[in-house]
């Protein structure tokens, strides 16, 4: 288990600072994670509006922006694979994360996400309420072999924002949309249209298996099961309540890196 585990570099570095530097050391610790299925599994971490207006897009930018460099920080791979631009920020974001273990680490961060702050984009003091959605899931490693080719509308596009001239300017983007469950994804933030293509049959593999398969379908819901919010953000008082484990952090110091807000 040990050997496994300290794949992930979040998990190794919290076992050194632990003093656990081996398999009899993690079994003499009082650790026990209790590992469920798929924990073991890479994730995607969406981003995306729950409720709340235009002032949301800013809300999906600055969290999106604070994942990427936060699990950075702590030396997992993580890139952003979508975003769907706005005049605002980002109304939707989709992160992956290539770490093992990675769902095990980032599952209780999904769910609704509560914001309470005077909003930015308005020149009233009023205190406004806002909710994101933060979805965590797995990377499925199998594939589902009864997909049908013909089943599939695939376009290409010019990918937008950053990613140098090479992505703007050529139609790298890729949109596959599955006919018969009109389920669409984009991917557009490699430079190659055929990682792109990858990409975006990896989540989309995955969208049409969360619908067949009531076993993971019962799993993530139970993740959410009874919790109404994951975290409050309470700008005006600098702080974050985390609902889940009862704890409190400096909203500043939170959003400057400097919170490990993460359980094993």
């Amino acid at each position: 288990m040990y050997n496994n585990l300290i794949n992930n570099n979040y998990i190794k570095n919290k076992f050194i600072k632990l003093n656990i530097y081996n398999n009899q050391d993690f079994l003499n610790s009082k650790i026990e994670l209790k590992l469920k299925n798929y924990d073991k599994y890479k994730c995607y971490i969406e981003i995306f509006q729950n409720v709340g207006g235009i002032e949301t897009h800013q809300l999906i930018k600055q969290f999106t922006d604070f994942y990427l460099k936060w699990l950075s920080k702590q030396f997992l791979n993580v890139s952003l694979i979508y975003k769907e631009i706005s005049e605002f920020g980002y109304k939707k974001t989709l992160l992956y994360l290539k770490d093992e273990f990675s769902f095990f680490l980032l599952k209780n961060e999904s769910g609704v996400h509560r914001i309470i702050r005077k909003n930015p984009l308005l020149s009233s003091n009023k205190i406004q309420t806002s909710y994101l959605n933060i979805k965590i899931f797995p990377e499925l490693l199998e594939l589902n072999e009864n997909l049908n080719k013909k089943d599939f509308l695939i376009e290409t596009f010019k990918s937008s924002g950053s990613g140098g001239q090479h992505v703007n300017n050529t139609n790298s983007a890729i949109r596959i949309t599955h006919i018969p469950t009109n389920i669409v994804v984009n991917c557009q933030f490699e430079r190659s249209q055929n990682k792109n293509k990858i990409n975006a049959f990896k989540i989309l593999n995955y969208k049409i298996l969360l619908k067949k398969k009531l076993e993971l379908k019962n799993f993530l819901n139970n993740i959410t099961l009874n919790k109404k919010y994951i975290k409050t953000y309470y700008y005006n008082n600098n702080l974050i309540i985390d609902h889940i484990y009862n704890e409190k952090y400096n909203l500043y110091e939170y959003f400057k890196l400097n919170i490990d807000f993460l359980k094993l």
